[in-house]
């Protein structure tokens, strides 16, 4: 019992600085707000990697970002959805992406898409933003308030006809389509930042712009893990695998017996291997 301890020890000591939650495979963040936020882009596997740029709607990304070949209207006054403006094309009130439009929700599914509007306002209002470095890379950590958690978010740049510029600069889609008098639908909101500055804005909708997903983690459930030889899986405060295993929280110590209520980051000890979930 005081190996299998120890070895909880030793590897809480590896994991329990930077634990996250999973949503389908991405980690992601509590920052204390109505949604959670992913800890990288979509297209990223790394807090600091620019990962891909993304034409608002579209849900792949381009090597040439023009309003030619934009897919929901080549003109400011045709376009074909995301419209509440009939001079500006095919009328459908649609608003909010829907989730074949969403490039969070297309690329990494589960339940990831891209933040609204308000939602990139909740964060600028409720975060200390301070610019920094992460691994040569310029850019945001964005940290909450009251829980002291954060996520980093690199100054990516963006794309637009003249190819990539804006390299050390943010500039982030929401998925709200923009409805002010200045160019109406044809552009759509974004939150843009360098290093003096960091603002809600709207932009045209065929520039390419990174994309940093969030989830609405119910919290009932969370990712599945699979050994060699059990899976192992955590639902309603209780973990559950297929074989004898103990739990361990992030002291070492052994709360097998507070299984069913449950609510933090576990090292479950199944066999020789050990696994770390959430429970909530």
């Amino acid at each position: 019992m005081k190996k299998n301890i120890l070895f909880a020890v030793a590897l809480c000591g590896a994991l329990c600085a930077n634990a996250q939650n999973v949503e389908n495979g991405h980690e992601y963040v509590d920052l204390g707000l109505s949604v959670k936020w992913a800890t990288c882009n979509v297209g990223a596997t790394t807090p600091e990697a620019y990962g891909n740029h993304y034409a608002w709607g579209e849900t792949e990304p381009r090597k040439i970002y023009s309003l030619d070949t934009y897919k929901y209207g080549t003109s400011p006054s045709t376009l074909t959805k995301y419209n509440n403006n009939s001079s500006c094309g095919t009328v459908d009130n649609l608003i909010t992406l829907e989730a074949e439009d969403d490039a969070a929700s297309v690329n990494w599914g589960g339940a990831w898409r891209m933040p609204t509007a308000d939602e990139w306002q909740e964060l600028i209002d409720n975060c200390d933003w301070t610019w920094t470095t992460l691994n040569g890379v310029n850019g945001y950590e964005v940290k909450n308030q009251t829980n002291g958690n954060s996520i980093f978010l690199p100054g990516a740049g963006y794309c637009g006809e003249n190819g990539t510029g804006g390299d050390g600069y943010g500039d982030y889609w929401s998925s709200s389509l923009y409805m002010g008098d200045r160019g109406g639908p044809y552009f759509a909101w974004d939150v843009c930042f360098g290093e003096t500055l960091v603002d809600k804005d709207y932009n045209s909708r065929f520039y390419g712009r990174s994309v940093r997903p969030v989830c609405e983690a119910s919290g009932t459930a969370t990712a599945l893990h699979t050994t060699e030889k059990a899976t192992i899986y955590a639902e309603n405060g209780r973990i559950v695998c297929e074989q004898d295993f103990r739990i361990y929280d992030l002291f070492g110590r052994d709360v097998t017996k507070q299984n069913g209520h449950l609510n933090g980051v576990y090292v479950v000890k199944c066999g020789e291997r050990a696994t770390k979930i959430v429970a909530r």
